[in-house]
C-alpha cells in the first residue's frame, strides 16, 4: 500500500458509534498508575532530580455508545452478562458509571486527567472525568493543535510514553 493508496482508505472510513471510554480510561489509568501494573517505569525519580507531575490526556472523537451485540473487550455483552445481569438493561449507563469511576480513581492517585472532545461533543460526562480547568472542545485540526498547546503551558519537561 502507498501513501495515496493508504489516504484513500482513511478518507473512506466512517464513525459509526461503538466507542467505549471506559476502556481508553481503565487503560491509561493502568499505564500512568504508580501503584498499577508499570509501577515500576512509573515511579521511576528522573535523572534530572526534578519533581514528577502524572498527566493522562483522554481525547475522544465519540460520545459513549457501547453495543452489547457485538464483540468487545468485556465479550459479546448480551451473552456473556459481564456488564449488567441480562446483558442490556442499562449497560449504557454502567459503562459511563465505570468511566466515571476509572476518572474518579486516577485523579486520586495524583494523576491530572486532560480530556478533549474533537469534532464532537464535549458531554458533562467528559468535564466530570477532567481535572479542574482539564477540559476542550476541538471542532478542528486547529482547535486540536490550541488544546494541545494549552495543556503544555501546564506540563513541563513532558515524558511521553505510549
Amino acid at each position: 500500500m502507498d501513501e495515496s493508496d493508504f489516504d484513500a482508505y482513511a478518507d473512506s472510513l466512517n464513525a459509526e458509534g461503538n466507542t467505549y471510554h471506559d476502556i481508553g480510561m481503565i487503560w491509561g489509568a493502568r499505564i500512568a498508575s504508580p501503584t498499577g501494573i508499570f509501577q515500576d517505569n512509573v515511579t521511576e525519580d528522573p535523572a534530572n532530580g526534578g519533581s514528577v507531575a502524572r498527566h493522562i490526556i483522554f481525547m475522544t472523537d465519540g460520545a459513549m455508545v457501547p453495543n452489547y451485540g457485538i464483540q468487545s473487550s468485556y465479550g459479546l455483552e448480551y451473552h456473556d452478562q459481564r456488564v449488567t445481569d441480562n446483558g442490556y438493561s442499562n449497560h449504557s449507563s454502567r459503562h459511563t458509571a465505570r468511566f466515571l469511576a476509572v476518572c474518579e480513581q486516577a485523579k486520586a492517585k495524583g494523576l491530572r486527567v486532560w480530556v478533549i472532545a474533537f469534532a464532537s461533543s464535549l458531554t458533562s460526562d467528559l468535564v466530570e472525568c477532567s481535572s479542574d480547568d482539564s477540559s476542550f472542545l476541538a471542532a478542528n485540526a486547529s482547535q486540536l493543535n490550541a488544546a494541545f498547546q494549552e495543556i503544555a503551558k501546564d506540563v513541563g519537561e513532558l515524558r511521553v510514553v505510549q
